[in-house]
């Protein structure tokens, strides 16, 4: 019998593409900054909130959503430069 989580297939859009790997490894960038995907929300509510689990799990969603926001800008940047490729991403 199959268990149904509640995660299962929502983050399936969020895989990084296997060919970005070989425009990557020669990229050897310093002061790249916070990754800020992980603790958006975490960081910037009370402790208190975050121990439910179903406010958690709620979060972890919300998160999801406010990142894909947040990277849209940097996608709108990189659209109105035709000097750069649309799928480079190290742009602040």
């Amino acid at each position: 019998m199959a268990t149904n989580n509640l995660h299962d297939g929502l983050f399936g859009a969020n895989k990084k593409s296997i060919y970005d790997v070989q425009h990557q490894i020669k990229d050897d960038r310093k002061n790249l900054g916070r990754d800020f995907a992980k603790d958006i929300i975490f960081r910037n509510i009370s402790a208190s909130i975050s121990r439910n689990v179903y406010v958690r799990d709620f979060i972890v969603l919300l998160q999801d959503v406010l990142v894909k926001y947040i990277s849209a800008v940097t996608y709108l940047k990189i659209y109105k430069s035709y000097t750069v490729g649309k799928t480079y991403k190290k742009v602040k």
